[in-house]
């Protein structure tokens, strides 16, 4: 199966050492995105990936593009057009200091900017079987916003599967009005997809969602009817807990029918940025190759522990490395 994401590409820039801001005039660069952690991911599980986006028409977005052809993704179907990308710095924290992300020039970038007429759609989605969007786009301007609705109506037409990440972004979404306006949003996208990651706060808060069960009373249930009234086929996320000052993460998986979550796992977290697309990676790898929910989930999560102790955003796990963690979770050392 061949997938493909519409999605922003951003300059990660990171002081080194876990400095701050104020401590350092050196800056590590890496190119990122949802789009890019994720069928960068999928490239190293070898899935031929494609990603549609539009770069800087300048040194800038040929050094983007070439770090992307680097990661295995099929570049094909970017443009070059514009000056900027969106671009964040990353505190990396430590103890009790968290890491702290500052976003600049997202909205004035060469992904924002640029329509869908921009690009080779039709190409591209005859050359995909799967389609990854995520929500980011629906937040950044009206441009990438209606150029994700489009894709989506248009992949979901031609009968290929449509994925769609929630995302919300609080930073990007602080307008007044914005909130509602990205409830209609959502609510434009949702027909159109058959996989679906986010969480019953993305269903209480952002989409207000209301049913004859609460999520208090039966969490699946509350999401099963969200499920039915969208025709969404999977329903995916992961749940963060601190236990005595130790950190654990859980994934969850639930279709129309059924609903599988597994335990919770220890993490121990060297940077967790990028660490949801892994999971998200690895749970279309269990769809696209059928999977059973049990062996997707399990695969997912431990591709998401991996990815928490790698240093960038981009998960550059393999299926060997997960399987290894899997089946011999306490090996610390291979030779």
């Amino acid at each position: 199966m061949k997938i493909g994401a519409y999605g922003e590409v951003m300059l990660r820039l990171t002081p080194p050492e876990h400095l701050q801001l104020e401590q350092t005039h050196t800056l590590r660069m890496a190119y990122t995105g949802t789009g890019v952690n994720l069928v960068g991911n999928l490239a190293h599980f070898e899935i031929e990936s494609y990603l549609l986006t539009a770069l800087p028409d300048n040194r800038l977005g040929k050094a983007a593009l070439a770090n992307l052809k680097s990661l295995g993704i099929q570049t094909a179907y970017i443009v070059q057009q514009h000056q900027h990308i969106g671009t964040y710095f990353a505190e990396m924290g430590f103890g009790a200091r968290p890491t702290e992300v500052t976003y600049q020039n997202r909205k004035s970038s060469s992904f924002s900017l640029s329509p869908i007429e921009a690009y080779d759609v039709k190409q591209f989605i005859e050359q995909v079987d799967m389609l990854h969007i995520c929500g980011i786009s629906l937040s950044l301007t009206e441009i990438t916003a209606q150029t994700a609705i489009t894709l989506a109506k248009e992949a979901h037409a031609a009968g290929k599967i449509v994925c769609f990440d929630f995302n919300f972004r609080p930073s990007l979404n602080q307008e007044p009005g914005k909130k509602e306006q990205m409830k209609q949003r959502y609510e434009e996208i949702l027909p159109y997809c058959t996989i679906v990651f986010g969480s019953t706060r993305d269903l209480v808060e952002l989409m207000q969602w209301k049913t004859e069960v609460s999520v208090s009373e039966n969490e699946t249930a509350f999401i099963q009817s969200f499920l039915a009234h969208y025709d969404i086929t999977w329903f995916a996320g992961t749940k963060r807990q601190v236990i005595n000052h130790e950190k654990f993460l859980s994934g969850y998986l639930i279709t129309p029918t059924d609903a599988f979550e597994i335990p919770k796992q220890r993490l121990e977290v060297l940077d967790r940025i990028g660490a949801g697309d892994a999971y998200a990676a690895g749970i279309l790898l269990g769809f696209a190759e059928g999977w059973s929910l049990e062996e997707t989930i399990a695969f997912a999560i431990a591709n998401a522990r991996l990815a928490h102790a790698i240093q960038g955003d981009v998960p550059l796990t393999t299926r060997k490395q997960v399987k290894q963690l899997l089946e011999h979770p306490d090996t610390d050392l291979i030779r």
